[in-house]
């Protein structure tokens, strides 16, 4: 993820160059090659943390159908049709967290092998193994149970709340990873724009004598956008030059009485030298 972040970085220090002098140079190419490796990297990473997810969903299923099961105990032991049926719950219970363990291993290696750090992740899959193991104890403690005397059914009211807490822990960690992906996913698709005179481009920090755009761009100034939802951007005026390096074959313009707008045509080839977008208008 740093590595991603110092891309984009050189993504945004591109876009201080005119739209000719940075679509001519090796550069510039350069620059575009290095981001779309940066987004297949993201797309890699979203993609581990959602099978890393799906995982986690597998467990949270298994331990559910462990808290029926000993629910089920409760109701009623001496039923002979009731401890038979539980008995082939249990079963299916142990097969599906030794597949349940078999994919972890999977992840685990992946992750392993991984150029990226996936420390946070492969600790989530060691304890998600942890847990399957003690699952597993408890799994053969049941079927050990079937076959006792109802005293030692009141011990299982304090295995059935620890469960319980478990997998509310799952599901927490769930969506805490969910929300980690979601914010990664808004982040990348954020972009910003001004349009305003030249003389307050300037008087905002956003210009240079020499109308280039500044390193430290004032992003206050900007507003703010995701790229995904941004069609038409308008500003008011007659006639607007962009400043900031956009491919013209990206997006058009249409001059209307009071207002000028910009018809994003191609967002990914628009936003692809730099997420900030400059307009003077007059």
């Amino acid at each position: 993820m740093k590595n991603t972040v110092k891309i984009l970085a050189v993504f945004l220090t591109v876009g201080l160059l005119t739209t000719s002098c940075v679509e001519k140079s090796k550069k510039y190419q350069m620059l575009l090659a290095e981001k779309e490796a940066a987004l297949v990297e993201n797309q890699n990473i979203e993609n581990e943390y959602n099978k890393a997810l799906g995982v986690i969903a597998d467990v949270e299923n298994n331990l559910q159908a462990l808290r029926e099961a000993e629910n089920l105990l409760l109701m009623n032991n001496e039923n002979l049709a009731q401890k038979d049926k539980l008995n082939a719950e249990l079963m299916q219970i142990k097969e599906a967290m030794a597949l349940n363990n078999m994919k972890l291993d999977s992840l685990y290696n992946e992750l392993e092998k991984s150029n990226r750090s996936n420390k946070e992740l492969r600790a989530t899959v060691k304890k998600l193994k942890n847990q399957i193991a003690e699952k597993a104890q408890v799994v053969d403690s049941l079927q050990v149970q079937l076959n006792e005397r109802d005293n030692q059914i009141a011990g299982l009211n304090t295995k059935v709340e620890i469960l319980n807490a478990d997998i509310e822990k799952v599901n927490a960690d769930n969506e805490a990873k969910s929300q980690t992906i979601a914010d990664q996913i808004l982040e990348m698709n954020k972009v910003y724009y001004v349009g305003a005179s030249k003389q307050n481009l300037k008087a905002s920090g956003i210009l240079t004598s020499k109308y280039i755009l500044r390193q430290e761009v004032p992003a206050e100034a900007f507003t703010m956008a995701d790229k995904r939802e941004l069609k038409e951007i308008a500003f008011d005026g007659k006639k607007v030059k962009v400043l900031s390096a956009h491919p013209t074959e990206s997006y058009t313009i249409t001059n209307t009485d009071n207002q000028v707008i910009i018809t994003v045509a191609n967002p990914e080839l628009f936003w692809s030298v730099t997420k900030y977008l400059v307009v003077i208008t007059k």
